[in-house]
């Protein structure tokens, strides 16, 4: 896979899976990383700091997209779990500006570019297409994000952009620690999926790596759950 005259954008790299996915990967040569904070990789890369991801524009002025070969992943979201009669409404846009307005900006932006060649990868959630208690903020949202996936697909595909969402469960990282905090929720979490284990960093990376390379061309509109089978099937019947 000769992927060295791609440009690999990797949105929110300094979330621990987007840490995990840049160690992980051999494929890429030019690595642009954009977050608020510069995270050390045992690779090099070029840093670009955002402030809150607005200034899409001149990130990818300052990267050099015109005319290019891209593979594009953007990590950035956010998680905040309530019964939606406790959740207040600014808690609601929050959750939509992290998870859906990054999106639309980042690919209202790109579109706008004469690019050559496009893959580009997002993060929906199981629970957006399995209704689990208390994730109405963030289901809502990444609905949202999947619908918008599946319509840039439809629009761009007669230029062979490609656009696809990978939909995890729970996946144990440090910011997941406090759902697993002990043995009893380690086991409550991983009986919700019929193999009885909880996703790490690596399954994501796995996936995403084939999703932003030649090997998934014809591969688009899709959203590819790593769950564990949680979003289709029945844990329950052993």
């Amino acid at each position: 896979m000769d992927l060295d005259n791609h440009k690999l954008i990797v949105f929110g790299s300094s979330s621990e899976i987007a840490t995990e996915y840049i160690n992980a990967q051999k494929d890429f040569e030019n690595v642009y990383t954009i977050s608020r904070t510069k995270t050390d990789f045992n690779k090099k890369t070029t840093f670009i700091e955002t402030i809150d991801y607005k200034n899409i524009n001149e990130v990818l002025e300052l990267i050099g997209v015109e005319n290019q070969n891209l593979s594009v992943v953007n990590f950035v979201g956010s998680v905040n779990l309530r019964p939606i009669h406790l959740a207040k409404e600014a808690e609601m846009y929050e959750i939509l500006e992290t998870n859906l307005m990054t999106n639309f900006r980042i690919l209202s932006n790109l579109l706008k570019k004469n690019i050559n060649k496009l893959s580009y990868v997002c993060f929906s959630s199981v629970a957006a297409s399995y209704g689990l208690a208390n994730h109405e903020l963030i289901a809502s949202a990444k609905s949202g994000l999947e619908g918008l996936i599946r319509s840039c697909s439809a629009t761009y595909g007669h230029k062979g952009y490609r656009f696809n969402c990978i939909a995890p469960a729970l996946i144990e990282t440090k910011l997941s620690k406090k759902y697993v905090s002990n043995d009893k929720a380690r086991e409550m979490v991983s009986n919700m999926n019929i193999l009885s284990k909880i996703g790490q960093p690596s399954d994501i990376a796995k996936c995403l790596s084939w999703l932003l390379s030649d090997k998934s061309d014809f591969v688009t509109g899709q959203t590819i759950n790593i769950d564990g089978g949680m979003n289709n099937i029945n844990a329950r019947i052993r």
